[in-house]
């Protein structure tokens, strides 16, 4: 069969799908893959069973319409509003995008997004669909035997103290750039971002969990002090430490 053929044959194949073919349904029986689709106005009207748990909605109905300002904190909103309109005005993808989301509870997880602009039969851009899987499940993926490994080892016993990227490096017997290669490669982020996102989860763990101030926080977890990790926080999760303390705890 000349390649001509296939084509044909695929494009047939699509064009007698019925409209209203919900292959979507599929995602909900992807183990860890979550999905959605908005219209341009950031209107969710499409997700699997695993999105609409996370949010806690238990039936799908209450769920269709509602927008991330109505899920998520009003700057983590603001931040995935911008990726959307990006891919919707470029109508270009955003893929292996490392972001977090909170749960209801406060319980912040990192997760590995995927963006593509959703088309009409005119080929308009009419919104944007994507996937989304748990970050941690890339450390998984690595192979027992992975360069890497002995550098994600330390970091994970020692993020709440200075940790050299040369250091890591030689754990790994690599160079300098090899190692932040490989690392963002595998990871999807460069270590010391890494870093900062375990000592980030960890502080919302401390600030929900305990009394102790702030500034003790910010020391225990590797900060250089209070208000450098005020900036890393509010960057990551949309919120400062004192408004997170004061919603979830």
């Amino acid at each position: 069969m000349t390649s001509e053929n296939g084509l044909e044959l695929r494009k047939r194949f699509l064009e007698d799908i019925q409209p209203d073919q919900a292959f979507h349904l599929l995602f909900d029986h992807l183990p860890g893959v979550l999905f959605f689709a908005k219209d341009t106005k950031g209107r969710l009207l499409a997700a699997n069973r695993g999105l609409l748990d996370l949010y806690g909605y238990p039936d799908s109905d209450d769920f269709w319409g509602v927008t991330d300002f109505e899920l998520l904190p009003s700057s983590l909103a603001e931040k995935f509003r911008a990726d959307d309109l990006k891919v919707m005005e470029s109508a270009e993808p955003m893929l292996e995008i490392v972001e977090v989301f909170i749960s209801r509870q406060g319980i912040p997880a990192w997760f590995l997004t995927n963006k593509i602009p959703v088309r009409s039969r005119d080929g308009e851009v009419i919104g944007v669909m994507g996937t989304i899987q748990n970050f941690d499940q890339q450390r998984e993926l690595l192979p027992a035997d992975s360069d890497l490994l002995p550098a994600l080892n330390f970091i994970g016993a020692h993020f709440n103290r200075e940790i050299q990227i040369p250091r890591l490096a030689e754990m790994c017997e690599l160079s300098v750039r090899q190692f932040e290669r490989k690392f963002k490669e595998h990871l999807k982020t460069p270590p010391q971002q890494y870093i900062i996102k375990m000592r980030v989860h960890a502080a919302c763990d401390a600030l929900r969990a305990t009394r102790k101030p702030i500034a003790e926080i910010a020391t225990e977890l590797g900060f250089y002090d209070q208000a450098a990790f005020s900036r890393q926080f509010r960057k990551h999760m949309g919120m400062t430490p004192m408004y997170y303390r004061k919603q979830y705890r």
